[in-house]
């Protein structure tokens, strides 16, 4: 196995990024289109403008790229830390909402659900995806508590299934709007005492 890194290292070509960034950009628009299913690795790649050896020198499956090409597609939020519950949420939600305005990411996590329902390496990889994603809001609820704005016995964990699995719900069933309304609404009934005013 060294041997083989060894040979890997002395004949590859520094990888290039303009290629990377062609084939996220193309993987996001043509999964969007028909699905990971019926995402043809060939036509990935004429869209890229890269050869499927190419591709898959750097992924290992197409599911593999898809979950690298949603993660690619969003942004990292930024370190939120105001020293405020309510500033914090603001800043957080109010990026979220952002996120989901319409765009060629919108469809992709419902084909990824879908595949990872029969494919444990696709699950595990999404899932890992998922945790990653629920920290942000995690962190800002625990600070929360060190400074006595929730209770010492409060679940976070639980907090966050509160807070986003109603958005998860309005993205992959009802479709209704995710925006500031929906997310002041939402913050009113999971976190009642959160002065909204102030």
């Amino acid at each position: 196995m060294q041997y083989s890194n060894s040979r890997t290292t002395q004949r590859g070509r520094p990888r290039s990024a303009e290629a990377d960034d062609k084939i996220l950009s193309a993987t996001l628009d043509l999964v969007s289109e028909v699905g990971i299913h019926r995402m043809s690795m060939d036509v990935l790649a004429a869209r890229a403008g890269v050869s499927k050896t190419t591709i898959y020198r750097r992924w290992p499956s197409k599911e593999a790229l898809v979950i690298h090409a949603l993660s690619a597609s969003i942004r990292p939020f930024d370190h939120v830390d105001t020293g405020s519950l309510q500033k914090d949420l603001d800043l957080y939600l109010g990026e979220l909402v952002q996120r989901f305005k319409p765009g060629p990411a919108n469809d992709i996590l419902p084909h990824l659900i879908e595949t990872a329902n029969l494919d444990a390496s696709v699950r595990s990889a999404l899932d890992e995806f998922v945790k990653i994603r629920r920290l942000p809001l995690h962190t800002i609820l625990e600070r929360a508590k060190d400074r006595g704005e929730l209770d010492q016995n409060a679940d976070t964990g639980l907090l966050v299934d509160c807070i986003i699995g109603p958005i998860t719900y309005r993205r992959l069933l009802t479709r209704e709007p995710v925006d500031t309304d929906f997310m002041n609404r939402l913050l009113a009934l999971v976190l009642p005492s959160l002065d909204r005013d102030s």
